[in-house]
């Protein structure tokens, strides 16, 4: 490996700063930027000028002079239209995608159900969607692929799957074959958790640096957030508490998820309906007319996820848990019940609980653009703010 000197590292992370300013500013100078970051106006002229030959810059032409008078600025702003990003959400019966601008501008998003869970099949799926892509006027076209999975995953390879057959297909070793660009593959409760910190929060205009992202949908998973940076563990495999153990009697024991994931209430009640095609809606349709056997349940699940939610927060004491489960998104009151069941044991700290109803089908699909979007920039460590 051949080191870098003092003088080479220094340009490269002052290229990062005016790269970051740029991203995080709808338009500015390169007067502004050298004045935000502290650098000599020569210094940030000429990595503008690198970037701008890299296609990373628009030039919006001549600005207003300031009230003092003087030059009026030439204005420019990252190039949202360098390239795309195409992100995939494996689900058990459904493969989501969507093609965002690298700033996580959304283009277009769609799903498609899937009747298979080889993932050999899946990606013929993929496939016809990249051939097909239209490069929607960017300069470079495709640039990267995100794919978020209901698994755990270590140095972009899944360990292991309850849900697709992952053993018998290399997913990624096929991408990279059929298009040469980044292809990252990540737990969707991390994914999660980067979208809250990469784009809700600008959205919102808060500040979290210790977040929890609690999944709850065929499984339970967390993706976890500390001082602004994914923990993922040993070998990934942190936020697994769906395979947290519960005692049933006589020495046996069931896993949280297989009692309170969304996927397991829903088995629950076809069964007690008799009815084997249950779906959501027909849940959603139950609950509106409080059906009792199902209140029943939810009141259970409710008093689950307080519990589940209070002693996740026991290990980590993060500023705030966002919850993402579709049978809150549907009715907003079960937060209030679960916040309501989360205080009456009596938690130590100011933890806030919330839920995220806004885009809850296409957070794992923004998680990921922004994971490709940091690796392709070289930006992974900064923080930056992300358009929807």
């Amino acid at each position: 490996m051949i080191k870098k000197t003092d003088q080479e590292v220094m340009r490269e992370n002052n290229t990062k700063l005016v790269l970051k300013t740029l991203f995080d500013t709808d338009q500015t100078s390169r007067s502004l930027i050298a004045d935000k970051i502290n650098l000599q106006k020569s210094t940030v002229s000429s990595i503008v000028r690198e970037l701008h030959e890299q296609g990373l810059i628009e030039e919006l032409g001549i600005g207003e002079a300031s009230n003092i008078g003087g030059r009026r600025p030439n204005l420019i702003r990252f190039n949202r239209k360098y390239g795309l990003v195409l992100a995939f959400d494996m689900g058990v019966k459904h493969l989501k995608y969507s093609v965002n601008y690298i700033n996580g501008e959304l283009i277009h998003q769609d799903s498609i159900k899937i009747y298979t869970n080889k993932v050999k099949d899946i990606f013929a799926l993929m496939k016809d969607i990249i051939l097909n892509l239209n490069h929607h006027n960017t300069l470079n076209g495709l640039i990267g692929i995100a794919i978020a999975v209901h698994a755990p995953v270590s140095n972009n390879l899944v360990l292991y799957s309850p849900f697709l057959d992952f053993e018998t297909f290399d997913l990624i070793e096929a991408l990279k074959e059929l298009i040469d660009v980044p292809v990252v593959i990540e737990n969707e409760a991390n994914l999660t958790a980067i979208y809250i910190r990469d784009f809700y929060q600008h959205a919102h205009q808060v500040q979290f640096d210790n977040i929890l992202a609690i999944n709850i949908h065929n499984g339970i998973g967390v993706g976890t957030i500390i001082d602004r940076r994914l923990y993922k563990g040993l070998n990934g495999l942190s936020g697994e508490i769906g395979r947290s153990i519960i005692m049933t009697g006589n020495k046996e024991y069931r896993r949280l998820e297989e009692i309170y994931s969304e996927k397991a209430v829903l088995d629950r009640i076809a069964q007690l309906k008799n009815k084997p095609n249950f779906t959501l809606e027909d849940f959603v349709s139950l609950m509106e007319n409080k059906d009792p056997e199902v209140t029943s349940i939810m009141e259970q699940w409710v008093t689950a996820i307080a519990q589940i939610t209070y002693n996740s927060i026991q290990y980590s004491a993060p500023d705030a848990v966002f919850l993402s489960s579709r049978f809150i998104a549907h009715f907003p009151s079960l937060l209030d019940r679960i916040n309501e069941e989360y205080v009456a044991l009596e938690p130590l700290g100011p933890t806030q609980i919330i839920s995220l109803d806004d885009h809850i089908h296409e957070l794992t699909l923004l998680g990921g653009v922004s994971l490709v979007a940091r690796q392709i920039l070289g930006l992974e460590s900064y923080d930056l703010s992300f358009t929807k």
